[in-house]
């Protein structure tokens, strides 16, 4: 549970509408610590020039979920609830991207405009 659920945190990090949701989440239902560890999260990937750094992030968070679950087994079905739900957001989101990854021109043709560079 943790891993998968880790896995979803790091996807949630591409996109600020549904991380701010998910931060809310994390606030209100695991505590204050937990949502600064997704704002910690999210600067370190975004900062990062690693190509692994969604699967360290990723390695961070199985373990903070874990020790989490292992403390107190009965968040394992509010946290399953919401993974289902960021899961859900993400398929609808307008703004996910993904680290690493250089976003490519629209294919087609290209026009230099000159003009704009005087």
């Amino acid at each position: 549970m943790a891993w998968d659920a880790a896995q979803v945190v790091v996807r949630v990090l591409g996109s600020d509408q549904v991380g701010r949701w998910l931060h809310g989440q994390l606030a209100a239902r695991l505590g204050a610590e937990v949502a600064a560890a997704l704002v910690d999260s999210r600067l370190r990937l975004w900062e990062s020039t690693r190509l692994d750094a969604p699967q360290v992030e990723a390695g961070i968070w199985r373990a903070k979920l874990a020790e989490l679950l292992a403390a107190d087994a009965t968040l394992e079905a509010p946290l399953r609830e919401m993974m289902a739900e960021a899961v859900d957001r993400l398929g609808i989101a307008i703004d996910v991207r993904v680290p690493g990854q250089i976003p490519q021109p629209p294919p087609g043709p290209r026009v230099i405009d000159l003009d704009r560079y005087r």
